[in-house]
């Protein structure tokens, strides 16, 4: 056991001084999942608008209670101004999205029936400016609206409130069937974070058959042989210190993507997991057996990136959308069984809901885990 624990822990101390491999593992995933993440993110957020209203009449009450409305919270925040100055500084610092300013002598010509407009200021982000356009919008008309009507019926039609209303001032949503959207039931972050992990995972699992590699061609293993431990214990000891490194590769993505990249990964973490470690367990089952065909760490390099990239493919890691197109091929990869627990987990399913997913990839990791066994003395054994 201390022979097993030493080894693995060594193996670990090794992968932490190559900086090169920590860049490729734990730096590029973070990389592509903020490029891509970003990049297909649809998700319209809150515009923060600057709001100073100078207007102390009747309507005040109205345009107050309007901006603190519940059907216009999921696209403004509002910041308060204490200024029509400052709105404008807020707004050309980058501080607001849009300023908006009431002018004091709003309500007096509302209800005199002349022409009244809030001053407006549109910021850098043209998605921005129109959610807050149409929000300001909506309140105008209803004060013109009511302008119309007085027009027609005479002074005696007193203008009322433009206050908040049961329907929402503007709708965002997804055309045709929300069934079928591209991400599913994910946004673009959460999707691409999924992908790259598991992807990065199995990369992982290959450093296992490397290490096994290149100390077989330095002659370490067979000096292996002279001492007085098991040598299977030895081997072993290296093949868990790539799981200590995908465990650690694991953690600092979910982390990072967590609080960086504000990525929901649920709060189920136990069974998150266990999805990376039966991934990791595939990776290295599936590096050892390419390991035992190629004979080298350079060939066994290529054809093990060959694969993973393969099957990240097909399975939507890339292109979103791919693995419907194809049909059962991306169902034969490591990364769609994976993919799809973690998704389920992320949009809110618990474990009945992914206990079959999740049981697909542990037959799947136990066979190329048996598999890589009887195919080892191919790795460790010079004349196997």
């Amino acid at each position: 056991m201390r022979i097993w624990l030493t080894t693995a822990y060594y193996e670990l101390v090794k992968y932490s001084r190559m900086r090169s491999v920590l860049i490729i593992l734990i730096g590029l995933p973070l990389l592509l999942i903020l490029l891509l993440g970003s990049a297909f993110d649809t998700e319209i957020k809150p515009a923060k608008l600057a709001l100073y209203v100078g207007d102390q009449g009747e309507l005040s009450a109205s345009v107050n209670e309007f901006w603190i409305d519940d059907s216009i919270a999921s696209y403004i925040k509002v910041i308060k101004a204490d200024s029509e100055r400052e709105v404008q500084d807020f707004v050309q610092e980058g501080t607001a999205d849009y300023g908006v300013y009431v002018p004091a002598d709003f309500s007096k010509r509302v209800m005199a029936g002349e022409k009244a407009e809030w001053q407006t200021f549109s910021g850098r982000y043209a998605e921005k400016n129109i959610a807050a356009d149409a929000v300001v919008n909506s309140y105008m008309a209803n004060i013109n609206l009511q302008l119309a009507a007085t027009a027609a019926l005479g002074s005696g039609a007193a203008v009322q409130s433009a206050g908040p209303r049961d329907e929402p001032p503007l709708m965002i949503g997804t055309l045709g069937n929300p069934e079928d959207r591209l991400f599913g039931e994910t946004s673009a972050m959460q999707y691409y974070a999924a992908a790259y992990l598991i992807m990065f995972l199995l990369y992982s699992g290959m450093s296992a058959a490397l290490a096994l590699l290149q100390q077989k061609e330095d002659g370490t293993l067979q000096r292996m042989y002279a001492l007085p431990v098991s040598f299977r214990t030895v081997v072993s000891g290296i093949l868990t210190g790539a799981v200590f490194l995908a465990a650690l590769q694991s953690i600092v993505i979910i982390t990072f993507t967590k609080y960086v990249y504000h990525v929901q990964w649920s709060s189920q973490f136990l069974w998150i997991a266990l999805i990376c470690l039966l991934t990791t367990a595939s990776g290295v089952g599936l590096a050892i057996i390419v390991a035992s065909i190629a004979g080298s760490a350079k060939s066994t390099q290529t054809l093990f990136s060959i694969l993973v990239f393969t099957m990240t493919f097909v399975s939507g890691g890339m292109m979103a959308g791919i693995q419907d197109r194809i049909g059962i091929t991306g169902k034969l990869s490591v990364n769609h069984w994976a993919n799809e627990s973690l998704r389920a987990l992320m949009s809110g399913s618990d474990f009945s809901a992914v206990s079959h997913e999740i049981g697909i990839l542990a037959v799947i990791a136990s066979v190329l885990f048996m598999i890589a066994m009887m195919r080892l003395p191919k790795v460790v054994k010079k004349h196997a």
